[in-house]
């Protein structure tokens, strides 16, 4: 007889689990959202958010901090790594929120162009930078000596500005404002439309609410403002793929376009 025991079978840290898999009894059977209701609430948000891109960084700003400090929820039971993930986005939600508010007094809400030298100073360009000077061939000395002189207190002027400039820079003011301008370029009014209205609502944005849909999750677990920005992820691999990833609702069975397919949803009418 051999004395040698059977070795234990290695220990498996993490393996597929069958409930992730499945679809819950309770979304079994729910009516799918038709292709045209499904369009025509991408339409309306769609034009929801160009409405909200004509505000100014600094209200983006604002939301999306917003956005980071709700994203990973408020669950207790959720593992160490996830809280320590979440407190970090909070930390910095919260130093966001606190940047764009100290930015709000000293910029307008509103865009008035594009993205100019002026809509981080809130004033528009100087004579200085708009002004300038012409020599004719046939210029006498006396008009060319003048010209001179125009183009030297044009110079200093600009230097004076420049001076100006730099010390408007350093300040905590202008530090804030730069930072909120950049996060409304960084984020966009669209990812923050997407997660925190679909997370708020459950599922549902504006357009869904008008044409009464929503999407649900395929496991029957709550639509989370996490899920909301995972499905929004969903949103830019389609664009990405030339569209043809929102396509997929058109063949697959249970219409789930690609974003579906990323966040685990479906969109199903609920009106």
């Amino acid at each position: 007889m051999s004395d040698e025991s059977p070795k234990p079978a290695a220990k498996v840290r993490r393996a597929v689990r069958a409930d992730t898999l499945v679809v819950a009894p309770d979304v079994v059977d729910l009516p799918l959202a038709e292709p045209w209701r499904r369009l025509a609430a991408m339409v309306i948000d769609l034009a929801a958010v160009a409405l909200l891109s004509l505000l100014s960084g600094t209200i983006l700003g604002l939301a999306t901090g917003a956005l980071l400090i709700v994203l990973f929820g408020n669950s207790s039971g959720a593992p160490v790594a996830l809280k320590l993930v979440r407190g970090a986005c909070r930390i910095l939600g919260a130093v966001i929120v606190v940047l764009s508010i100290l930015a709000l007094g000293h910029v307008s809400p509103v865009k008035t162009g594009g993205l100019e030298l002026d809509a981080f100073t809130g004033r528009p360009p100087s004579a200085a930078m708009t002004e300038s000077h012409f020599v004719p061939p046939t210029a006498t000395p006396a008009e060319t000596a003048a010209i001179a002189q125009k183009l030297e207190r044009q110079v200093e002027a600009l230097k004076a500005e420049n001076r100006e400039l730099q010390a408007a820079g350093s300040s905590w003011v202008a530090q804030a404002r730069a930072f909120a301008s950049t996060l409304g370029i960084t984020f966009g009014w669209g990812g923050v439309y997407f997660t925190l209205l679909a997370g708020a609502l459950g599922g549902r944005t504006l357009g869904k609410l008008v044409l009464g849909i929503r999407a649900v999750k395929t496991d029957g677990k709550p639509f989370t403002f996490f899920d909301a920005f995972v499905r929004n992820g969903g949103y830019v691999a389609g664009v990405a793929m030339g569209f043809t990833g929102f396509l997929r609702l058109l063949w697959e069975p249970n219409r789930q376009a690609v974003e579906d397919k990323i966040a685990g949803t479906v969109v199903v009418r609920v009106g």
